[in-house]
């Protein structure tokens, strides 16, 4: 079972990561969904779908290929692929999210926590 705190401490990581927008966006999301995490528990067997998931909410669009990439690689390092994606979207145009997103993960880039 996890703790409030682990919730919490997830949520804040998450904000801080990808901006309290997106969090804000998924929130609406999983309360429009009566399915959601927040009323049913994530069976380890829906690991993959639950990070698919999290991609395609964070605007990135899946193709079968990414799909493949994501299920072979960890959740942390698609998460920080998407924080990378995210602060070169505010820095200005990036013409290719799902290009930025597949070099982010095959590089294993981490996000500028400083910036």
């Amino acid at each position: 079972m996890t703790s409030l705190i682990d919730c919490i401490q997830v949520a804040k990581d998450f904000a801080d990561s990808y901006g309290v927008d997106r969090l804000d966006h998924l929130m609406t999301l999983a309360q429009a969904d009566p399915n959601s995490a927040k009323t049913q528990p994530v069976p380890a067997s829906d690991r993959h779908n639950t990070i698919l998931q999290e991609v395609e909410a964070a605007g990135f669009k899946l193709n079968p290929w990414l799909k493949n990439l994501l299920f072979t690689t960890s959740v942390e390092v698609v998460r920080d692929a998407m924080a990378v994606v995210a602060e070169n979207q505010q820095r200005g145009k990036v013409r290719n999210l799902e290009g930025l997103l597949v070099e982010a993960i095959r590089n294993q880039w981490k996000p500028n926590l400083w910036a």
